[in-house]
């Protein structure tokens, strides 16, 4: 077999090694994916979050709760909000 056909196959077969790598990963991040619960509730759609972030808001302009309370409760709100 000439160098350059020996330099050819090597190539293919370093191609084929790495593809079949890839495909094991990408298997790997698929089924872990499957196995991961959900991070969220379903109900962090921006409708819901506004709603709570409204009532947060009466609640402090009521005196009902204090200021850091409201601002550690919105923040926390508003990084359920998907920008």
């Amino acid at each position: 077999m000439s160098q350059a056909r020996f330099q050819k196959r090597q190539r293919e077969m370093q191609r084929a090694e790495k593809a079949k790598a890839k495909a094991a990963r990408k298997a790997e991040r698929v089924e872990a994916a499957a196995d991961a619960p959900d991070e969220e509730p379903s109900d962090t759609d921006a409708g819901a979050v506004m709603a709570k972030l409204e009532a947060l808001h009466k609640a402090f302009d009521d005196d009902q709760i204090g200021f850091d309370e409201f601002e550690e409760a919105k923040q926390q709100l508003l990084s359920q909000l998907q920008v």
